[in-house]
């Protein structure tokens, strides 16, 4: 946009000017950015001056400075302009980004609005509004930055963020935490950004004292995907997760690109199985610690295939740590919104419209086969994969099988 001498800029509407300098900025062209700004153009970005666009700063030669050194320390994945608002002086623009900061790996994504004040048709101030206390979390190395919380509707959840590209979106079942899928999401991070949450009442998630359902956490992880710009995902339930799953996509089909369920059920529990729930959810709350450990051993009994149950008694000392660890109330309620007094949801399957994978093993006896046949057959679009000699719990028990049944539905390019 360099401008020849005695020739004048062609005018530009105060729209035209900041779309004009995003496209510079997006394309590395500085000088051209440069050329839209007033000579004592000010530079405002609040926030920890270890963030390393932080600061303010006077005029061109300080701006050049600051765009030059962008790319050195972020690397951007994407930045999307949802709104831009204009007046003779003033352009606001309210967007979503997510950023690699190069420094530490991490990758950031936030909203932002950007306020721009013009004279005399340049810019002449330029202030950014964005979380900026993430932001320095980001740029701190010593922060183990896959590890994120987020208060929704009042519950604190805990999740991990790996990988960038796609959203995959993981939820557990009952019992055990968000290190279930593991083996999964290390076989997709490096394509899909694979966030994994640890369920309400679970591990380093909080919890409703009052009890919560399906629904609540349903609509809570809708707010989520909503209002970070995560979807539409895939979203991946084993068993609760499941029934969780099956809201989300029946109730807002526009955040759910594809749905894979593992090992569930849209029924309400058997009524035959209530009075074995309730005498479990006795020792889990009030149970001494070697009461509990019983419980929980015959919990693992019940869901593993008999013959992985036998051959892997590492893993299970594993997993009932994880069991153990649980808050005592919350693995209760959990407990409750799970079994007790979960809700048939079968109504709901009609209305399912994302391309559906209903995986099961053929020795589940947890949430058996019919069960998930029921499912496929009441989605228009949806499928069933059986793992033979396989239990309730496939992440574990078959977790590479698993993992391509996944990754081969995430690429079939039929849906």
């Amino acid at each position: 946009m360099t401008m020849q001498p005695g020739i004048s800029r062609p005018a530009l509407s105060p729209t035209e000017l900041v779309e004009n300098y995003f496209a510079a900025f997006a394309t590395g062209n500085i000088d051209a950015a440069l050329e839209l700004m007033t000579e004592d153009v000010i530079w405002h970005i609040d926030g920890s001056t270890h963030v390393s666009t932080v600061g303010l700063l006077a005029g061109r030669a300080q701006v050049r400075t600051w765009l030059e050194s962008f790319p050195q320390n972020f690397q951007p994945q994407t930045f999307t302009i949802e709104q831009l608002i204009a007046s003779d002086n003033t352009v606001v623009v309210h967007g979503h980004f997510r950023h690699s900061v190069i420094s530490t790996g991490n990758t950031f994504s936030g909203d932002f609005v950007i306020l721009f004040t013009l004279r005399d048709g340049l810019i002449a101030r330029y202030q950014i509004f964005e979380d900026s206390a993430s932001l320095s979390r980001a740029f701190d190395p010593s922060i183990c930055w896959q590890k994120q919380r987020i208060r929704l509707n009042g519950v604190e959840y805990a999740f991990s963020d790996r990988g960038n590209g796609p959203v995959v979106m993981f939820s557990h079942g009952l019992f055990v935490d968000r290190t279930f899928f593991e083996a999964q999401v290390a076989a997709l991070e490096k394509h899909y950004r694979c966030i994994v949450l640890d369920m309400p009442g679970h591990s380093e998630s909080g919890f409703a004292p009052q009890g919560w359902s399906f629904d609540n956490i349903t609509a809570d992880l809708a707010l989520m995907i909503k209002e970070l710009s995560l979807g539409p995902v895939t979203f991946v339930g084993h068993s609760q997760g499941g029934m969780v799953g099956m809201r989300l996509a029946a109730r807002h089909p526009e955040l759910i690109s594809r749905l894979i369920i593992v090992g569930s059920s849209a029924r309400a529990e058997y009524a035959e199985r209530i009075p074995n729930w309730q005498a479990l959810r006795h020792a889990l709350l009030q149970g001494n610690d070697a009461e509990r450990v019983t419980a929980l051993e015959n919990v693992q009994r019940l869901v593993n295939a008999p013959q992985w149950f036998s051959d892997n008694a590492e893993l299970l000392a594993e997993e009932r740590t994880i069991m153990l660890a649980h808050d005592r109330i919350g693995i209760t309620l959990a407990l409750d919104a799970a079994t007790l007094n979960r809700q048939d949801c079968r109504n709901l399957l009609a209305d399912i419209k994302a391309p559906t994978l209903v995986v099961c093993g053929d020795k589940d006896i947890a949430t058996p086969l019919e069960l998930s046949q029921e499912i496929v057959d009441a989605i228009t679009d949806a499928r069933l994969e059986i793992m033979a000699g396989v239990g309730h719990h496939p992440p574990l028990e078959a977790p590479q099988e698993l993992a391509s049944f996944i990754a081969d539905f995430l690429q079939d390019t039929r849906h």
